[in-house]
């Protein structure tokens, strides 16, 4: 990531492919480019992230994997083998889980435009299929997630403005909001930050019995969820602003569930031109991830870097994440990041 990228251009210069589907950044940072959005952690930025450093404590926001439990939308849970090596003294694991257990990140191989079905770059399934095409190892390889964070914490916002907020049924969390969160914070983001939004899912996920968590993986609706609101305000003000990654405490980081009426035309989309093409739901997920290539977080434990936040005053920091180092050749089971 040393080399000097090209200039942002502004949203409304989007698609930079007319070729391709709505919104997209294709080319943006050349066509063989894996990194999207990371590229925008160059090293003058990371240096500038480090003067967040200022009283050297450390905080995790790892949620373990063997959350939720149940997982969600049917995936396989945490499968922990503890055994002896023969007859020394000697240990060993092995862990068997999905990808979208615990604190993770969505990859660029994850998640396509549904309509076209296209990866970032205009990738195909096919040639994804028996390569590293698009792999998060590339993130490792050029030192990670790592840069100035800011916590946008809508449920303190929420809780200190006494206003009712449900993270474990579908809700909307609009742009305005957020940036009200942000203002209130003394929070002004700079290209380059990685977004952090709290809802208070964790919280509020953790509070659950055993029945209640069954009950919330088995219902009628366990794809809903408080996110950020899927709207084209949102996919314009987190351009603008110019982040490298975004992620919340929540299973969606958008509102979910992911597809719906609120992602259909006639719903938020309605009179907009390229309407038919964006159905398939995910919409924050298709223009950020095949989009933009930008990462999106989900699960992430918020809740002591809300605390820290608060003690100190301040919403931003130094965030260091690298993902899982994987690079084998992928068969053909489409992998999430």
């Amino acid at each position: 990531m040393s080399q000097a990228k090209p200039k942002r251009p502004p949203f409304s210069s989007l698609p930079l492919d007319p070729s391709g589907p709505p919104g997209n950044a294709w080319g943006l940072y050349g066509p063989s480019d894996e990194l999207g959005s990371l590229n925008l952690l160059t090293p003058s930025t990371v240096v500038a992230a480090a003067k967040e450093i200022q009283i050297g404590e450390r905080v995790s926001l790892d949620w373990t994997l063997d959350n939720p439990s149940p997982p969600f939308f049917d995936r396989e849970a945490l499968n922990v083998k503890f055994y002896q090596r023969g007859e020394m003294a000697v240990n060993d694991d092995v862990l068997h889980f999905n990808t979208q257990c615990g604190s993770q990140w969505d990859g660029f191989r994850h998640y396509a435009y549904q309509q076209r079905r296209r990866y970032y770059g205009g990738r195909t399934r096919e040639q994804l299929t028996g390569s590293k095409l698009l792999g998060i190892n590339v993130w490792v390889e050029n030192g990670g997630i790592v840069g100035r964070g800011i916590l946008v914490d809508y449920a303190s916002y929420c809780e200190k403005h006494e206003k009712i907020i449900e993270p474990l049924k579908t809700g909307a969390i609009p742009v305005k909001e957020l940036k009200a969160v942000a203002e209130e914070s003394n929070i002004s983001p700079k290209a380059g930050d990685i977004l952090f939004v709290r809802t208070g899912f964790t919280k509020a996920y953790t509070a659950l019995s055993e029945m209640e968590a069954q009950a919330l993986t088995k219902g009628e609706s366990p794809r809903d969820f408080l996110g950020v609101a899927s709207t084209k305000e949102t996919v314009e003000w987190i351009w603008e602003s110019g982040f490298a990654a975004v992620a919340s405490d929540s299973p969606t980081f958008e509102q979910g569930p992911t597809s719906g009426q609120h992602t259909t035309p006639g719903g938020i989309w309605k009179g907009e031109s390229w309407e038919q093409e964006m159905q398939g739901g995910g919409l924050l997920h298709q223009w950020l991830l095949a989009g933009w290539g930008t990462p999106i977080g989900e699960m992430f434990d918020l809740e002591a870097l809300s605390k820290k936040c608060q003690e100190l005053g301040r919403w931003s920091f130094f965030i260091s994440s690298v993902p899982l180092n994987v690079s084998l050749t992928y068969g053909t089971r489409m992998e999430a990041g």
